[in-house]
């Protein structure tokens, strides 16, 4: 359908001309400086162009409306998941100077979600507003962490075992190392870290929580320290 278009450049001085545009799809785009608006004459749609994106956006539709596509969104803080229905906020639309209002200007859709990842909102103008906006949005995962008590040990070269419980939260697979196997090794069962002795010396067991699909992994450490057994006092002579 060939429309006749009216456009009105800013920035180089008025200048009011017509052209013919293939649908409002396709306008002419020579000589265009940002802040040029086409005025669809068969429609009575306002386009304005921006010459760094080279794209159109409708501001007002041909029964005065308002586009609301080329408003300016800020998003509030990312949720983060927790097992339940979590909403991303929209802090503000704006156009221009000028802030909508929420349910009165737009709209706000598909802003809900439960597990951590990526998703797509929608703001929908109303009112004297029209158009669509599309936004990611994400939600984030929960925080995982792992904690050990005691995180410290004093062992003997040679003496007892240590154990320390670990308080987990997340269900990353979780794993013990030692970072001198001639002071001491480590073994994981259930929720207690097993220290073995093995020399005089100090070492660092550290417990690493993976990431999960929902939460984010995490470490911690236990300071072991080994002593050297202790030579038996020689027997008196006779």
């Amino acid at each position: 359908m060939v429309r006749a278009l009216a456009i009105k450049k800013f920035g180089d001085g008025l200048n009011l001309a017509r052209f013919a545009g293939l649908s409002s799809d396709s306008k002419p785009t020579e000589d265009l400086v940002t802040g040029s608006e086409f005025v669809e004459v068969d429609t009575g749609c306002i386009y304005a162009f921006d010459e760094e994106t080279g794209e159109w956006f409708l501001m007002k539709t041909g029964n005065g409306k308002t586009s609301i596509a080329g408003a300016t969104v800020t998003l509030g803080a990312s949720p983060a998941y927790d097992g339940t229905e979590k909403t991303q906020s929209v802090s503000s639309v704006k156009i221009g100077s000028t802030t909508l209002t929420e349910d009165t200007d737009y709209k706000v859709v598909n802003n809900t979600g439960v597990g951590p990842g990526s998703y797509v909102l929608h703001i929908v103008g109303i009112g004297s507003y029209c158009g669509v906006i599309a936004e990611d949005w994400t939600i984030t995962k929960a925080t995982g962490s792992v904690t050990a008590s005691p995180d410290e040990l004093s062992l003997t070269e040679d003496g007892d075992n240590g154990e320390s419980t670990l308080t987990v939260v997340g269900d990353g697979a979780v794993s013990v190392s030692s970072s001198d196997g001639t002071v001491c090794t480590a073994s994981l069962s259930g929720s207690k870290v097993t220290v073995k002795p093995v020399g005089a010396g100090s070492a660092t067991v550290t417990v690493t929580l993976g990431e999960s699909i929902l939460y984010t992994g995490g470490t911690d450490t236990i300071s072991v320290t080994v002593a050297a057994e202790e030579e038996p006092e020689p027997e008196p002579e006779p």
